[in-house]
């Protein structure tokens, strides 16, 4: 099932790929961007890691605190995107039980969305992410949950394709929200 904003967001414990357990409780009264990936070697995912770690900084000074999530092992992660040293956890779910808790699914329509995907994975190859071995579902279809201070889903996007992820600007009005109320899209 989806989560939709205003709801309550799965409480969670998981392991990160350098073996730290990440826990929704240690983001208690903070505002959490928790990202879901496909597997730990997809250009894709690589690349919107890359961009993420472009712009965390600006994240962090707004207080929003992210965490990735990967349909990979814990040394796959290590292998391929754990390379690029983010300075937020990357989670190992090869079970995908978070991926099951948010809603997060697969999509054989969402892997061959040619136009976008194109586009990303130039972008991607170009930046030096190549192709290595799945973990998972090929299809899975990224996801994306801003979670408030008080644990309520602000707003959850789920991804149309493979490389579909919530829009920066999106981070950014949640970083500039008070969260005492949800987007305006979801109001009426």
């Amino acid at each position: 099932m989806k989560l939709s904003a205003g709801q309550i967001a799965p409480r969670f414990e998981a392991t990160s790929y350098d073996g730290r357990v990440v826990a929704s409780a240690d983001y208690a009264g903070s505002k959490l961007w928790l990202a879901f990936f496909r597997y730990a070697s997809c250009p894709l995912c690589n690349q919107r890691i890359h961009e993420i770690i472009q712009r965390c900084a600006e994240f962090e000074r707004l207080d929003v605190r992210i965490v990735a999530v990967f349909q990979s092992p814990a040394e796959r992660i290590a292998e391929y995107v754990g390379k690029q040293g983010p300075p937020f956890p990357l989670v190992a779910d090869p079970e995908m039980q978070l991926y099951v808790d948010y809603g997060v699914s697969a999509s054989n329509w969402g892997l061959f969305y040619p136009r976008r995907i194109m586009r990303v994975l130039r972008r991607a190859t170009q930046s030096g992410f190549e192709p290595g071995p799945s973990d998972g579902p090929k299809a899975t279809i990224p996801a994306d949950f801003m979670i408030d201070p008080e644990g309520l889903v602000w707003d959850s996007y789920y991804g149309r394709a493979i490389s579909d992820h919530v829009p920066f600007e999106t981070v950014l009005r949640f970083a500039s929200d008070d969260c005492l109320e949800m987007p305006s899209r979801v109001a009426s």
